[in-house]
């Protein structure tokens, strides 16, 4: 339970880390719609071509707040490439995936034993997480309401340390 606890500590902290530079630009790769909201089944803003420019003012988990076209709206992420190279000690870890060229991407991929040894906790999200804690008897009889069937997992084998 504890090592759940720290790994879901660990994750939040990460998911939580969303700062982007001031003025951030990016070019839309890939067409699709601009959303009221971060949620795929928002309310749709318009539509979004190929080769946009749009400049991103926050990211949030695989999501991306845009200006574009006197318009303000979310995009996903995948959909977006940073246009320029970002400035000296920039930090865009949420975006680069180790590769040469920048790539999009989703998650934590891209970020290193530095900055995941940087991260820090957000107390507000932990306390968030807390109450969302059932107990164990609760689960069990919630599980028998919806006809869910119980499923072990084996921990993982330990792999190779760098």
């Amino acid at each position: 339970m504890r090592n759940t606890r720290v790994i879901l500590v660990a994750a939040i902290a990460m998911l939580s880390w969303t700062a982007v530079q001031a003025n951030e630009r990016g070019i839309v790769i890939r067409a699709g719609d601009l959303f009221a909201e971060p949620f795929i089944d928002a309310a749709k803003l318009g539509p979004l071509t190929g080769n946009q420019p749009v400049t991103i003012t926050e990211r949030r988990g695989g999501w991306l707040a845009v200006e574009v076209g006197g318009r303000r709206g979310w995009v996903r992420m995948l959909n977006v490439r940073l246009e320029a190279a970002p400035r000296p000690g920039a930090n865009t870890a949420a975006m680069r995936t180790g590769s040469t060229g920048r790539t999009v991407a989703t998650g934590v991929k891209g970020l290193d034993e530095v900055d995941i040894r940087g991260a820090s906790i957000d107390r507000e999200q932990l306390a968030r997480l807390d109450q969302l804690a059932v107990s164990e008897s609760d689960a069990r009889q919630h599980a028998v309401q919806d006809n869910l069937k119980e499923s072990r997992v084996d921990y993982l084998k330990p792999g190779k340390v760098k």
